[in-house]
């Protein structure tokens, strides 16, 4: 393959992304437009939040979080930054290392938060890793997607 086929392929790539993420938040705007009434929120272990500069992934035992949180946008789709810490719990999560890992981070699909009138909540959260995947024997994924519930 020459490279200018190369470049043609990367264009292509780069431009349905783009528009796959101008889609969706497009979409998402619309339906925030509808919204009762406030921001959405993402429920960070049972409390609602509003642009947060952390994040717990790991409720249960706080072996994998977000901090440093920083929001470039924050409507019918959210689009941040920050810092993933997680735990290798090798050779056991008492005894594991932490390691950190820079990520992008969107939180999306808002839907109405049963229970909180009025209120929406992101449903979804995506990291993006930007940085190495590997720290020694311990690695990531390039993307994660995270189902959120509304009241945990």
């Amino acid at each position: 393959m020459n490279v200018l086929s190369k470049r043609v392929g990367i264009a292509v790539v780069a431009c349905g992304a783009a528009a796959v993420v101008a889609l969706t938040s497009s979409a998402s705007l619309a339906s925030a437009s509808r919204s009762p009434s406030g921001p959405v929120v993402l429920v960070n272990c049972g409390t609602a939040q509003v642009k947060p500069s952390g994040f717990v992934l790991a409720c249960a035992d706080g072996n994998a979080y977000l901090r440093k949180l920083s929001w470039v946008s924050w409507q019918g789709v959210a689009f941040g930054s920050g810092t993933e810490v997680v735990n290798s719990c090798q050779p056991t999560c008492v005894g594991g290392t932490f390691y950190s890992f820079p990520v992008l981070v969107t939180a999306w699909a808002a839907k109405a938060r049963p229970g909180h009138h009025g209120q929406r909540y992101f449903s979804e959260l995506t990291l993006i890793h930007t940085g190495s995947l590997h720290r020694g024997h311990f690695s990531v994924p390039l993307t994660q997607t995270y189902p959120l519930p509304p009241n945990f």
